[in-house]
């Protein structure tokens, strides 16, 4: 891989953007995905529903304010490996032709997500915290869900291992998804068990919630692909998996954070979930 690291700024610069979509979403296997956009695959037909929300279509990022919880990846120390093979991925990206329809997130916002809390472009029912009026504001619902969690116990074993599934990708899904899978059964299970747990304490359950895919983000797709860089896409990612498997074959994690956001491009902690 290239060792030629391009900031995002002079991406802008070039008009290479668009997106590594390793984010969470929901599918028909208790497996993990990474996926464009928070939810299921993107297809031509929603690629302009989610530039507006998360992504201008020139792949400036958009306000999207909303909670989560997540766990970063370890930028430092011997559980590193996973967050410093995606960096050669992001140094390696702008060499792709396909890349000029991504618009890459900064490597400082790595993480995976554990329970996707609520946004402010979603206030139905069963997505926002039961107890509080629909018509708080974003900040208010942020304090109030940090006070629920600084009650919750967590009773779960840390840290949280994951590996990356060695499996090839359905046809027709966003570019850049790599599934995640939990270490073992055993961490699967107790992955499953905390977002239950606190899909039932916060009183917020997504339509996907029994198939979540929990995921890593590096960026969004903003155009469709073309047949040829739909083929190279899967080329690539297949190389970026392997990669991935033999730099960090276990991905550990550590305490969920319940963290808010702007935007796309930064997740600020409040609370670790604790206990």
């Amino acid at each position: 891989m290239s060792s030629q690291l391009l900031h995002h700024g002079e991406l802008n610069r070039r008009g290479f953007l668009g997106g590594a979509a390793l984010v969470s979403g929901g599918g028909a296997s208790a497996a993990s995905l990474l996926v464009l956009g928070g939810g299921a695959t993107a297809s031509d037909a929603d690629l302009s529903s989610v530039a507006g929300t998360k992504f201008y279509a020139d792949g400036r990022v958009h306000p999207f304010a909303g909670n989560t919880i997540v766990c970063h990846l370890p930028q430092q120390g011997p559980d590193s490996g996973c967050f410093n093979a995606l960096l050669d991925v992001y140094r390696d990206a702008p060499n792709h032709a396909f890349m000029r329809k991504v618009a890459l997130l900064p490597p400082s916002s790595y993480h995976m997500t554990v329970f996707s809390c609520t946004t402010d472009s979603d206030r139905g029912v069963t997505s926002w915290p039961s107890g509080l009026s629909r018509d708080a504001t974003m900040a208010e619902c942020d304090r109030f869900i940090g006070d629920r969690l600084r009650s919750f116990t967590l009773q779960t074993t840390l840290p949280i291992c994951m590996r990356v599934d060695p499996q090839e990708p359905p046809p027709g899904e966003a570019p850049l998804k790599i599934r995640l899978v939990g270490a073992d059964s055993d961490e699967e299970r107790k992955l499953r068990a905390l977002r239950d747990r606190l899909s039932s304490y916060l009183g917020i359950r997504g339509g996907a919630h029994d198939f979540y895919y929990f995921h890593i983000s590096l960026g969004y797709l903003i155009q469709p692909l073309t047949d040829d860089e739909q083929h190279s896409y899967r080329s690539t990612l297949a190389a970026w998996r392997k990669s991935l498997m033999e730099a960090s074959p276990k991905i550990v994690l550590g305490a969920p954070e319940f963290c808010t956001f702007a935007d796309m491009f930064a997740y600020h902690r409040m609370i670790y979930l604790a206990g």
